[in-house]
C-alpha cells in the first residue's frame, strides 16, 4: 500500500509541475536519481553524458508503469470516445489498443501478446509511440520510467540490467547495456473509430490499473498547442509547428519526416531516396509504412512530434 501511495502521489506531482511549466522545468529536487537511485557517477558506462539527463520528477518509477495489463472487448470499451487517440499492435494475431489518456498517467504497459513479452511505451511530452520486445542479456524483464529525460524524451530503465534506454533511439544509453538496441515491434497511433472498425475483436486496455487515477482529462491538450517545451533540446528548427505529428523514418541511412497531415492527403506517396524508390502509405487502421519498392522490404517509422525528431535527426527531409 504505501508503494502504491508513493507511486499515485508523485504521478499527481508530475502532472501538476506540468500545468505550472514551464517553472517545472527549472525545480531541484532531495534526491539525485542518477547518482543516489542507480548509482551512476564518471566512471559509468554510457553513451550520453549524465549532465544531458534532466530530471523532471523525484523519484524513480514516479510515473508508474501497469505491469498487470486489464483489457475489455471493444463493445464494451465505454471509457474511450471515437475520436480518442489510441496506441494500438496487431501481433501474431491479437490486437490490443491503449488509450493515449491512460498513457498519460503510466507511460509503460509491461504485456505479453501472442505469447510474446513486449512493452507500449508512450512519452506525452514527445508525442512518441515505441513498441519493443522485453528481452535484455538473454533474460526477460519489466520496463519501468527512469525519471529523467533526454532531449525531452522518455528514458526507461531495465528491472533485470538497471540500463537506461532512449526511446526514440531504442537503445541503450546508460549502464551495462549501453549501445544495444531493443527490438521493434510496429506500435500505431489512430483514432479509436478507426482501429475498432478494422479490428473489432481487438482488447482494450481498461481503467482498472490498480491506480486511483482520473483518466478523462486531457491533461496535455494546452501543451500540444504551444511551442514551448517541458525540458531543453539540443537542436531545433521551426519548419513546421513544434508539436506537429510526424511520421520519422531512417532508410538507408537517411531519415525522412511526414507529416500527419501530409500523409492523410496522399495516403499513398511514392519518395524517392537515392536511386531507390519507396511508397508511404496509411492503412484502414491507420498503420503508417513504407515499401521499398524494389525488395518489398518494409519499413516501420516513429510517430512523434517534428521538435522531437528533429532534434535526435537534424539532418532529416521534412515532406509537409
Amino acid at each position: 500500500m504505501a508503494n502504491y501511495l508513493r507511486c499515485v502521489t508523485q504521478g499527481f506531482f508530475l502532472i501538476a509541475l506540468l500545468l505550472a511549466w514551464p517553472a517545472a522545468a527549472q525545480r531541484s529536487f532531495d534526491t539525485d536519481i542518477l547518482a543516489d537511485t542507480f548509482g551512476f557517477d564518471a566512471d559509468t558506462k554510457k553513451s550520453v553524458a549524465l549532465v544531458d539527463l534532466h530530471q523532471g520528477c523525484p523519484a524513480r518509477d514516479c510515473i508508474p508503469s501497469i505491469d498487470d495489463p486489464q483489457y475489455v472487448a471493444a463493445a464494451d470499451a465505454t471509457h474511450v470516445a471515437d475520436d480518442d487517440v489510441v496506441l494500438a499492435l496487431s501481433w501474431n494475431g491479437e490486437h490490443r489498443a491503449y488509450p493515449a489518456r491512460i498513457l498519460d498517467h503510466h507511460e509503460i504497459v509491461n504485456d505479453v501478446i501472442g505469447g510474446t513479452p513486449l512493452a507500449i511505451t508512450w512519452c506525452p511530452l514527445c508525442g512518441s509511440a515505441v513498441g519493443v520486445k522485453r528481452e535484455v542479456a538473454g533474460q526477460v524483464t519489466e520496463f519501468g520510467v527512469s525519471g529523467v529525460l533526454y532531449e525531452s524524451n522518455l528514458v526507461f530503465y531495465d528491472r533485470a540490467t538497471e540500463t537506461l534506454w532512449d526511446q526514440v533511439g531504442a537503445k541503450g544509453i546508460v549502464g551495462p547495456l549501453t549501445d544495444t538496441p531493443l527490438e521493434l515491434v510496429p506500435i500505431t497511433m489512430t483514432r479509436w473509430s478507426r482501429w475498432k472498425d478494422a479490428h473489432p475483436d481487438t482488447l482494450v486496455l481498461s481503467t482498472d490499473t490498480g491506480f486511483d487515477e482520473d483518466y478523462s482529462k486531457d491533461h496535455y491538450a494546452k501543451y500540444r498547442e504551444e511551442d514551448i517545451l517541458f525540458m531543453p533540446v539540443s537542436a531545433s528548427s521551426d519548419a513546421v509547428h513544434a508539436k506537429t505529428v510526424i511520421y520519422g523514418f531512417e532508410v538507408d541511412g537517411k531519415s525522412v519526416a511526414f507529416t500527419e497531415n501530409f500523409l492523410e492527403q496522399h495516403p499513398q506517396h511514392e519518395y524517392r531516396i537515392g536511386e531507390g524508390s519507396y511508397t508511404v502509405s496509411i492503412a484502414d487502421d491507420g498503420a503508417v509504412r513504407m515499401a521499398d519498392n524494389q525488395s518489398g522490404t518494409t519499413h516501420i517509422p516513429v510517430r512523434l512530434f517534428w521538435f522531437s525528431w528533429f532534434t535526435f535527426h537534424p539532418d532529416t527531409d521534412l515532406v509537409k
